[in-house]
């Protein structure tokens, strides 16, 4: 144990000695901890008998002290390990009294565990002087992780700006074994805690409970509280829970339900040991130090492009200052608690999830996303050559999970670290379906984007002014309190402006169009393909890449698209061989076949596959053997279930029958059906029913094209059926017929509909409907037995189209 660690207060266990750190990683344990003895790692040796021992010594006494340099020695990994995947940081530990065995009704420690907290946000504060807004990561144990909560809660709500940037600079909390909340199981959080204090070997009465500051009514605030904080400030959050039980109390201390928080943005991941042991490493090969050394190092890898961004964000702030002071009006600027009046313009396009989803999304994994930077369609467009063709707008397109959302943050990255060295600005706005009304609206783009922009654009800047003045020019308001609100045509026209006076070049990035409100998709769409086309015929170099899923389908004019799912196969391979090689010192075949039959389903859905890697490893250190592993890679995650779920909540009541006639038959049939298939049943699942081909084709219905049927197919199934063109007879593709009868059949034009087949885009949501009630959500009336009922929907139908007057006359001629 390093002998310089304070038992309470901060101490440095390392520092890199060649450059400034740019993260201080916080170590803080739980009750009856010790800020070394905690993370610290001792060889556990075996029992050994009285006669043993003895001559242990005797051979000790008559061994030389040279020859005793093979014992091993204990493991403080944060000093010991961690400083090889973070050289340039900064590392230290937080200890505080928390020896509490002598508690008894009389005798109360006033020191509870949120008065720790205290002290550990003073320690930062005056610790961080020298660099307040250096990054932070914290590293919690246990009944440490609520220490860190309440401190980061303190850190929010004050009022002084040095403690306040605390939790400003938080760039990730990791939690080992730390009870976040209850169940239905459990009467309170309160008896969560019990355990852990009990697994102490301390007396668990009410009243020392609530001395500690461990009532569950306090629990549960510092817990909605932290909720709260993760949404507004956007750090990220590393939920570590223990895989094996402590001996001594015949089950986890801290159960599956109460040390996950339960948020979707959280990433759960098991360690193979019991709650105290489950932080402690025996050395870098350690699988469970793998696990957390990856977690952090991730964070510590992306600071330098995240100052980048930042360094760039001050330039722009500086501007804005130098612009605002230079900016004339026809009255004096009105001056209310130091700040000038013209500043307040800005701030009223900002809002607090401005840039929530794009923080919520984690780094790409390492080796990965660089086939996009390589592809000719970007280059071209990034670069400006193609413009001829696409007149800037360029458009990602994938299937759900399938990765998009990190390919536009990284390339966003990328721009933003370039400008600085380039003539040019950025801009990004991540559409987020499950935020705030902001979040998924055209008018939070619209502010978002000219909050981005105007910062370095002096004429925009002035004009924005003088519209913000003129808006405000009769309501009598101080800085703070709320202003006229925008109206988005004010904003749209304005960024329109903006776009077109300016010939300096812009790059934007738009992601996730699909999640705008939906009656704004198309408009939205619209908008960027007249603005670029627009910027193009002036000579104004004005770049836009916009990302979606294929649902809802949009036809826009001279308008390249790449597919994501089509060029993402190596980024999953590389994927798969990382978490493999972390969790396995050695390859195994069995572990190589795993691995090629989650590549084989993967189908480009990059999501599945991180949740199916994640939770075949979480099976395999809870002791499963292979064929389990197998069976769990063909389970629908929850993670996708929700993601399906979400995809139909929208679905318009009067579509709800169509919908479940449409999936019944891609679902249930025994083979993909061809595309000239779907003509005749999506003609025939309608009502009302049809009684001759010949009413068909003259009705509004009828659907002559097969490009026309596609886009049909696609926004019926709302993006999760795709036309598949493939070689008739191509032995890859399951249930196709080698050989078909039908006209044309043989035909190798893969754009041809006899050639193309309907398909679910994933297994996965295959599963969805067979085996997670997708039907029983479309229609709550097909829950009792949702497959039968789809069988006789198919029949009925199919009786119908044997019923229409053209084959009655064929049977009358017969």
């Amino acid at each position: 144990m390093p002998k310089d660690i304070s038992d309470t207060g901060l101490s440095v266990v390392y520092e890199a000695e060649n450059s400034s750190p740019i993260i201080d990683i916080v170590f803080v344990h739980g009750l009856q901890g010790h800020p070394s003895k905690t993370w610290t790692y001792h060889k556990k040796e075996k029992k050994k008998s009285f006669i043993h021992r003895m001559f242990q010594k005797l051979l000790k006494a008559t061994t030389h002290p040279e020859d005793n340099g093979t014992q091993f020695k204990p493991v403080f990994w944060p000093a010991d390990l961690l400083p090889n995947n973070c050289p340039d940081s900064r590392i230290l530990t937080f200890g505080y009294d928390s020896k509490v065995t002598k508690y008894n009704a009389s005798e109360i420690n006033q020191n509870s565990i949120f008065v720790h907290s205290k002290d550990l946000l003073g320690e930062l504060h005056r610790g961080r002087e020298r660099d307040p807004k250096r990054r932070l990561m914290f590293v919690a144990h246990s009944l440490g992780g609520i220490v860190v909560k309440e401190m980061l809660a303190r850190s929010s709500s004050s009022v002084e700006g040095g403690l306040r940037n605390i939790v400003e600079s938080t760039a990730m909390v990791v939690f080992l074994g730390t009870p976040h909340r209850g169940s239905q199981h459990v009467a309170a959080l309160g008896e969560v805690v019990r355990s852990v204090v009990s697994s102490l070997g301390m007396k668990t009465t009410p009243v020392i409970l609530d001395a500690l500051g461990l009532k569950t009514t306090d629990l549960v605030r510092a817990q909605e509280d932290f909720s709260m904080l993760w949404h507004k400030y956007d750090f990220r959050v590393k939920t570590f829970q223990e895989g094996l039980t402590l001996a001594k109390l015949g089950k986890k201390v801290v159960p599956d339900y109460s040390s996950s928080i339960g948020d979707a943005r959280e990433y759960a991941e098991t360690m193979q040991a019991n709650h105290i042991g489950m932080c402690r490493y025996s050395g870098p090969n350690d699988p469970n130090y793998c696990k957390i050394a990856g977690a952090l190092q991730s964070i510590y890898l992306s600071i330098p492009s995240l100052k980048a961004i930042e360094a760039s964000l001050d330039r722009r702030i500086q501007l804005t200052k130098s612009v605002l002071s230079t900016t004339s009006t026809n009255e004096p600027p009105h001056v209310v608690n130091g700040s000038k009046v013209n500043e307040a313009c800005l701030r009223s396009l900002w809002f607090p999830t401005i840039d929530r989803r794009l923080q919520s999304l984690g780094s790409p994994a390492e080796k990965t996303c660089a086939w996009l930077f390589d592809h000719k369609l970007y280059k071209d467009w990034f670069n400006g050559t193609g413009r001829h063709e696409s007149y800037g707008l360029l458009w990602l397109k994938g299937k759900p999970g399938a990765g998009k959302s990190t390919l536009m943050k990284e390339a966003f990255h990328q721009a933003a670290r370039e400008q600085a060295e380039s003539n040019y600005s950025t801009a990004a706005f991540f559409f987020n379906a499950k935020g705030d009304e902001l979040e998924h609206s055209s008018l939070g783009l619209f502010k978002s984007l000219l909050y981005q922009l105007l910062p370095g654009d002096k004429q925009g800047l002035e004009f924005f002014h003088k519209m913000w003045d003129e808006k405000n020019k009769f309501v009598k308001r101080d800085i703070g309190e709320e202003w006229a609100a925008w109206a988005e045509s004010e904003l749209e026209s304005f960024l329109e402006w903006v776009l077109l006076i300016q010939t300096k070049k812009r790059i934007i990035f738009i992601d996730a169009l699909d999640e705008c409100d939906e009656p704004q998709i198309r408009l939205m769409a619209y908008f960027w393909r007249r603005l670029t086309r627009g910027a193009y015929l002036k000579g104004i170099d004005l770049n836009v890449c916009i990302s979606s899923r294929h649902f809802p389908t949009i036809t826009l004019s001279d308008c390249p698209e790449i597919f994501v799912e089509q060029h993402n196969s190596d980024d999953i391979e590389t994927y798969v061989d990382c978490k493999f090689e972390l969790a396995f010192a050695t390859k195994r075949p069995q572990w190589e076949l795993l691995k090629k039959n989650i590549l084989q389903k993967s189908a480009g859905v990059f999501l599945w596959v991180v949740l199916v890697v994640e939770d075949v490893l979480r099976s395999w250190d809870d002791g499963n053997e292979m064929p389990y592993l197998n069976q769990r890679a063909m389970d629908l995650p929850e993670e996708l279930e929700t993601l399906f779920s979400n995809i139909f909540s929208k679905l318009e009541p009067n579509a709800r029958e169509l919908t479940v006639k449409f999936f019944q038959w891609a679902i249930l049939a025994t083979k993909p059906l061809r595309l000239y298939e779907w003509r005749h049943i999506l003609a025939f699942i309608r009502q009302p029913t049809l009684k001759s081909l010949r009413e068909w084709r003259q009705s509004n219905s009828f659907i002559e094209s097969d490009e026309q049927l596609e886009k049909q197919i696609r926004t019926i199934s709302r993006g999760l059926v795709e036309v598949k063109r493939v070689y008739v007879g191509d032995s890859q593709e399951e249930g196709i017929e080698a050989i078909s009868n039908h006209a044309g059949a043989g035909s190798l034009d893969l754009e041809h509909g006899d050639s193309r087949i309907v398909q679910v885009i994933h297994e996965s949501v295959r599963e969805f409907f067979l085996r997670n009630n997708g039907f029983f959500m479309l229609d709550p009336g097909l829950r009792s037995n949702p497959i039968g009922n789809g069988h006789l929907s198919i029949m009925e139908t199919c009786l119908d189209y044997l019923n229409i007057r053209e084959l009655n006359a064929l049977v009358q001629a017969r």
